[in-house]
Order: structure tokens, then C-alpha cells, then sequence
């Protein structure tokens, strides 16, 4: 069961929102936090009662860490030791479902044994209620969480809008909105605005993203097939592939945030038109917004803070010290964050190709080098951004080398088996891809909509453009009338295999 089915629909989200509201209604919004709370377990132990029992036991064993380290911290203790062997344990627990096939691949390659594969599940979202917890952890740490009841904790562990793929909570904006709350659960003003985002969300989805999906599974498969391909249908599949990933994870964010909002919960912000980027640390300010924070505040920010004191006391030139504390810690960030995203070579290709663009963008605005015009800017951006999700889509680095060399012409063969008569054809494929390109780069987005109604726990973004007239969201009847329309459409259009691309991950 995922948003875009007619069960979670249909069943799910009716019978919770009821429950909430009838908690509400009776015992006041704690109640309604532990209905959400128990909502949450029922919606991941859906996929399985054992990988319900990895995330329960996830968060038992945090919770019970982070009341130490708040007890500590509160009495003066050192508990740093604590805090490195928990962050340890979290890690050991993710590299176990996530990277145990991946290290075996590599200890075959290297020694050239034949280790056989684990029969290894990888439990949905593992990789975001890790990280969630590991920030509350070292928050708690640092004195800046307060002790909770336990099922406060396990609503914020488990919240499942967000605990499958992000965003990635930090917990003071979570618990913060669980104090003193006076405001009616069954505020009509907020259930619109948060029905009207999950409605924008779900055509994303269903619509737009699984449109255009045919086009860049077609060709990659081809590819990884041992097919050939040519320039123009590298591209076909190159920008299909970065428009049905867009949408799909601009869609998910927006039902993501648009349940939050119905059960009176403004998540932060995952996703603020990214393919609008002039520059490749603009682009990841503003794509998969939460990752960016968490691995900024937790992996990027120590290690530059250490190679600038490091720096310093060396008297290093000033491009060296922004070598070492500013462009070593952007690659090795990079690297984390692609192999967060799944285990194999592609993904640390992925990393390493965002970490060096990240590394020299920022050294040429370091050295106060001339800015170039915008639209290069964008060019340039969006040009490393495609060949990224090139490689983040292909199944291993052969393919996605196949794939690059024939976009930019240093290899031009010529399909032999046909596989790029996609399932709609070359012309609806251009077509599809010029309508979500243009909507991509000139339509305003859900939050710019709904800026009115501000539907996240972040303050406005300085990128952010303000829409008025008719566009802007109001309580009105033609509103009620596009809502409804868009939500229809995109109800109708569900199919039993709409799956989000990022719970691979």
C-alpha cells in the first residue's frame, strides 16, 4: 500500500482521519498523536510484521539511547562515547540490509572468491528512519532535544508520511508542534489546503510521472541488455528518465506534506523546483531539501569546521585551504550521500560526479571569478544533473557509460534489437518530454500556489515567487472545482504497479 493506491485512498487515510478526529474529539490532540502513532506501525507492517519488528526495534533502542544522552547532557556527564557507539549501531543495522550483497560483490572482485548473495530484505525506508533517529541522537547529544514520552518518540520514528521516504524530520520541528495545540483537528480551512496538496500530488504521480515512465524504462532496459543505442534516443531515455524521477519525487513530497498538513503536522520541505537551478549547489538547495540539510549539518559541517582549524594552524595558500576545507569535505559528502541512496559503484559515481561539480562551483565563486551568464549557468547545471540521474538510473557502470557516450556522440551505435520503439513511440516520447519540460521550467509550484496557506514547518524560501490572480490557492468554488477535477483525473488514472522511485532507495 502507498499513497497512489486506491487503498491507502479509498481505506486507509478515511479510516485514520476519522480515528484521529474522534481521538480529538474525546481526549484532546494527544490522543489524536497516539492514533497517529498506532497509524503509522499499520501502515508499515503492511509490507511485513518482520520489517515491522526492525523498525520497532530501531526505535525502542534510540529512544532508550536518547534518553540517556538527554540525561547526560542535562547533568554535565560526558556521554560522548554513548552517542559514537549508538550512531555505530545504526549504521552496522543499515550496512547490514543495505550494503552486505554490495561488500560481498566487491570482496569476489577483489579476492576472487565466489561468496554467494544473502537472502536479505531491505526493510522500505530504512535508510530515512536511520538518519531521522541518528539526528535526534546527536540533537540529543548536543542539549538541543527535551525527553519525550515514549509515543511522542515513536510518532516522530514511525510518522508515515515520511518515514518511507522523507522527508527527513528533525525532531524540535516535530515535537514543537506536539505542545499546547488548541486548534480544532477538524479545522476546514487547513483540511483544504492539506486535501488540495495531496490531490496536486497524486496527478504528479500518476499522471505525469508514470506517463512518461515507458520512455526511460524502455531504453535503459535496452541498454542494460546488451542493446545499442543512438544519440537521439540516449537523450529520449536520459530526459525521460530525469522528468519521471522529478515528478514522481515532487509528487510523493507534496502527498507527503499534504497528509502532514490534514492531520495538523507541517513537515519541512523536500523539493522547490530544482530543474530551475543556475547552479549545481542552487540545484541541491533546492532537490531533496532535508538530505542537503542533514548531510550539510552532520557530515559536511564537521569535517570543514576540522580542515579549516587545520588549515589555519598550517598557514596554508588559500587554495590549498579550500582544498582541504572546503572541496575534500564537499567530494567525501557527495560520496555519502550517493551511497545513501543505494549500494553499488553507480551510486558512488553519482556522488563523485555532484561532489567535484559541488567542489569547483564553489571554488569559482571562492576566488571571486566571473559569474556566468544565467542561462550557461543553467545549461551547465542541468547538463551535470541528467548525466547524474544517467548514471543514478543504470543498473551498473557499463550501461550508464553506454548510455553517456552516446549522448554526447563519442559512441554512435545504432540500436540492433529495436528496443527503443517505446511503448507510446519516438514522437509522443519528444512530446511528453517538451509538455513536462516546459512545466518543469515555467509553471509555479505547489508551494508557490498554496504561499498563502503556507503549508511546511520551514520559513519562505528566499527562492520562493509569490503567484497571484487566479493561480494563487483561496477557499473559494473554483478552487473546490480544480481540486476536485485534478483529484479525479488523478484517481482514475492509479494503476496497481504505481510505486514511488524513491522507496527503492
Amino acid at each position: 500500500m502507498v499513497f497512489s493506491s486506491h487503498e491507502f485512498v479509498l481505506i486507509f487515510l478515511p479510516l485514520v482521519f476519522l480515528a484521529f478526529a474522534i481521538a480529538n474529539r474525546f481526549g484532546g490532540w494527544q490522543a489524536s498523536f497516539s492514533v497517529l502513532g498506532a497509524a503509522s506501525l499499520v501502515f508499515y507492517a503492511q509490507w511485513s510484521i518482520a520489517l515491522l519488528a526492525v523498525l520497532l526495534t530501531s526505535a525502542v533502542a534510540n529512544y532508550i539511547v536518547g534518553t540517556f544522552l538527554i540525561k547526560a547532557t542535562r547533568e554535565g556527564r560526558p556521554a560522548g562515547w554513548l552517542l559514537a557507539s549508538a550512531v555505530i549501531a545504526n549504521l552496522v543495522a543499515l550496512g547490514y540490509f543495505k550494503y552486505t550483497n554490495f561488500f560481498i560483490d566487491i570482496t569476489n572482485q577483489v579476492s576472487g572468491s565466489g561468496f554467494s548473495h544473502l537472502d536479505i530484505v531491505l526493510p522500505v525506508g530504512i535508510s530515512f528512519y536511520t538518519f531521522i533517529q541518528i539526528g535526534f541522537l546527536v540533537e540529543a547529544h548536543s542539549g538541543q532535544a527535551e525527553q519525550q514520552p515514549f509515543i511522542k518518540y515513536l510518532t516522530f520514528a514511525t510518522f508515515f508520511p515520511c518515514v518511507t521516504a522523507g522527508p527527513l524530520v528533525l525532531q524540535r520541528e516535530f515535537f514543537d508542534q506536539m505542545k499546547d495545540r488548541k486548534d480544532s483537528a477538524l479545522e476546514a480551512r487547513r483540511l483544504a489546503v492539506g486535501v488540495t496538496l495531496f490531490a496536486m500530488g497524486l496527478f504528479k504521480k500518476v499522471v505525469l510521472a508514470d506517463s512518461i515512465a515507458p520512455f526511460a524504462n524502455d531504453v535503459f532496459t535496452g541498454v542494460a541488455a546488451g542493446g545499442g543505442v543512438d544519440m537521439v534516443s540516449a537523450w529520449v531515455g536520459a530526459l525521460a528518465y530525469s522528468l519521471q524521477l522529478y515528478f514522481d519525487f515532487s509528487g510523493y513530497s507534496d502527498m507527503a506534506i499534504g497528509i502532514g498538513v490534514i492531520f495538523g503536522i507541517r513537515l519541512p520541505l523536500n523539493f522547490n523546483s530544482p530543474f530551475k537551478a543556475t547552479s549545481i549547489s542552487e540545484f541541491w538547495q533546492r532537490w531533496h531539501m532535508t538530505m542537503t540539510r542533514f548531510f550539510t549539518k552532520f557530515v559536511y559541517s564537521p569535517m570543514a569546521m576540522g580542515g579549516m582549524r587545520s588549515a589555519v594552524t598550517k598557514g596554508h595558500s588559500p587554495l590549498r585551504r579550500y582544498l582541504v576545507a572546503g572541496a575534500w569535505p564537499i567530494v567525501v559528502t557527495m560520496v555519502v550521500a550517493g551511497v545513501w541512496h543505494g549500494s553499488g559503484w553507480t551510486f558512488v559515481l553519482f556522488g563523485l560526479l555532484h561532489g567535484f561539480a559541488i567542489a569547483v562551483n564553489n571554488g569559482w565563486k571562492q576566488f571571486n571569478l566571473p559569474k556566468p551568464p544565467a542561462v550557461l549557468g543553467w545549461l551547465m547545471t542541468i547538463s551535470v544533473v541528467i548525466c547524474g540521474l544517467v548514471i543514478f538510473r543504470a543498473p551498473d557502470v557499463a550501461s550508464a557509460m553506454t548510455m553517456l557516450t552516446a549522448m554526447w556522440g563519442i559512441s554512435a551505435e545504432v540500436p540492433a534489437n529495436g528496443h527503443l520503439a517505446v511503448a507510446l513511440g519516438l514522437r509522443e516520447a519528444l512530446g511528453l518530454i517538451f509538455l513536462l519540460g516546459a512545466i518543469t521550467l515555467l509553471a509555479p509550484n505547489t508551494q508557490e500556489i498554496l504561499a498563502k496557506e503556507w503549508v511546511s514547518s520551514d520559513p519562505v524560501p528566499k527562492t520562493m515567487s509569490r503567484i497571484a490572480g487566479y493561480i494563487a490557492w483561496r477557499p473559494a468554488v473554483g478552487w473546490s472545482f480544480a481540486a476536485a477535477g485534478t483529484f479525479l483525473l488523478a484517481f482514475t488514472s492509479i494503476s496497481a504497479d504505481s510505486s514511488f522511485l524513491y522507496y527503492q532507495f
